[in-house]
């Protein structure tokens, strides 16, 4: 984009069949990105990733603590938002930008009900921001409708609302691809992900601290409303339609607890088991101090092993994911080493590692940009490949692979040793390297030799 003056609607990185144009939803935070690193190095990723998670916080415990919730409430039920929302926290993704944004609409949105207005131009102006960096922005116009029709139900002014609405429409057009950008969000808003296991519903894939932790946030809320009623609770249907969506897909679900946070404790407390919170607080303060230092002292040992400070490329196996390795260091090290150029075949999630250390000589098969790059059946055949299924040898014939990069614990890896015209050049424990006999001759791939 900056060496071009423009950002590119044609494909770079794979040599596989992409989309045209390829619209990335996710470019202003690749610029973000791009510029913190360049200026500031690792630094400024690890500090854009603090930065966001803060501001968020304080987003939240702003909007929830000036609607009068009481401090003790508030920092229980924070612990649960915690936990509903640490997924969305495994790095730096552009839906971080997305939490912070939905959290300052939500905050606004509760001005909107104290009669200002003046808001309005302030988030007109992030949501320009919010559709350049990520196309969550379309969760934070699905709330903008959702108040709009509480407002109408409730008979409260709403016209300015729907004036609002209206104006965001056009207004997605503004942005470097264009009229291209309502194509590309009603194909990927409809397009099913049954591969992508944060895109599956929540009792399938969820892990079970969050289904337990959201089964208790939806209790508590029953709980809420059950005392407060539908009628007194201002912003349930927010909370609600996130609650929907977080059981239809795991990746919503940190929506869902920033809604939760800033619209339930000041109601919650107004129950009995708020009162009785608050009693407890007040004549009892030391519980809260200790459960809270408890999970600190929990976590300490946890910081110093991981040190998320640091900017670090995981290459090992990661505990909780079992046999799972984030990014293949070690065998891309050597293909560098050895000034290996060509197409490689490489699974889903190492494609963008892959090119992110070897563009412009290696191009990729396929990459986690998914429905952004590449046609429908593109990860289902990537998958077939490398789970040795029906089949599997075709996508090897007819796709123009000079390389393969094969994880050593999928089915292939047992396959490939037996496939006529490959010859293995790299193996360590995770990945191994496989180059096609008719190209070891070419002069880019003269320095490849089995270690």
């Amino acid at each position: 984009t900056l060496a071009a003056g423009r950002v590119p609607l044609e494909d770079h990185f794979a040599y596989m069949p992409t989309k045209y144009p390829v619209v990335h939803h996710e470019w202003g935070a690749g610029i973000v990105a791009y510029c913190l690193t360049t200026a500031l190095g690792n630094a400024g990723i690890v500090a854009a990733k603090l930065l966001l998670a803060l501001g968020l916080g304080a987003v939240c415990w702003l909007c929830a603590s000036r609607r009068g919730t009481d401090f003790a409430v508030l920092t229980f039920l924070a612990a649960v938002a915690v936990l509903l929302a640490d997924q969305g926290f495994s790095t730096i993704r552009a839906q971080m930008y997305s939490y912070l944004f939905t959290a300052c609409l939500l905050y606004w949105m509760d001005r909107d009900r104290e009669g200002q207005r003046r808001w309005l131009a302030a988030w007109l102006v992030l949501y320009v921001v919010w559709l350049n960096v990520h196309a969550g922005f379309l969760v934070g116009a699905g709330l903008f409708a959702v108040y709009w029709l509480e407002q109408l139900v409730r008979r409260q002014p709403h016209f300015h609302l729907l004036l609002a609405g209206l104006a965001m429409i056009p207004l997605i057009a503004v942005n470097p691809y264009g009229v291209h950008y309502y194509e590309y969000l009603w194909s990927s808003a409809m397009m099913p992900r049954p591969l992508i296991d944060e895109w599956g519903p929540l009792w399938r894939n969820g892990a079970f601290h969050q289904i337990a932790v959201f089964a208790l946030s939806l209790a508590l809320l029953a709980h809420t409303v059950q005392h407060v009623g539908i009628r007194d609770f201002r912003g349930l249907p927010v909370i609600l339609i996130c609650a929907l969506f977080a059981v239809k897909s795991t990746r919503l679900l940190s929506f869902y607890a920033v809604a939760w946070i800033c619209y339930l404790p000041v109601y919650l407390q107004a129950t009995p088991l708020g009162r009785g919170l608050r009693r407890w607080y007040e004549a009892r303060a030391w519980p809260l101090v200790a459960i809270w230092g408890v999970m600190l002292a929990f976590s300490l040992p946890s910081l110093f092993v991981t040190k998320p400070w640091l900017l670090r490329i995981p290459d090992r196996q990661i505990p909780k994911l079992g046999t799972h390795v984030i990014y293949p260091v070690s065998a891309v090290d050597y293909l560098a080493s050895t000034g290996f150029r060509g197409n490689l075949m490489v699974p889903f999630d190492w494609g963008a590692y892959v090119s992110w250390r070897l563009y412009p000589e290696v191009k990729v098969s396929i990459d986690s940009r998914y429905e952004v790059a590449y046609p429908p059946g593109s990860l289902e055949e990537n998958r077939v490949f490398y789970l040795a299924q029906k089949d599997w040898q075709r996508v090897l014939a007819i796709r123009p692979a000079t390389a393969v990069l094969v994880p050593t614990t999928l089915p292939v890896s047992r396959e490939m040793p037996s496939v006529p015209g490959w010859k293995r050049v790299y193996r360590d424990d995770h990945a191994e390297v496989y180059v096609r006999t008719s190209d070891l001759a070419r002069a880019s791939l003269t320095a490849i030799a089995a270690p």
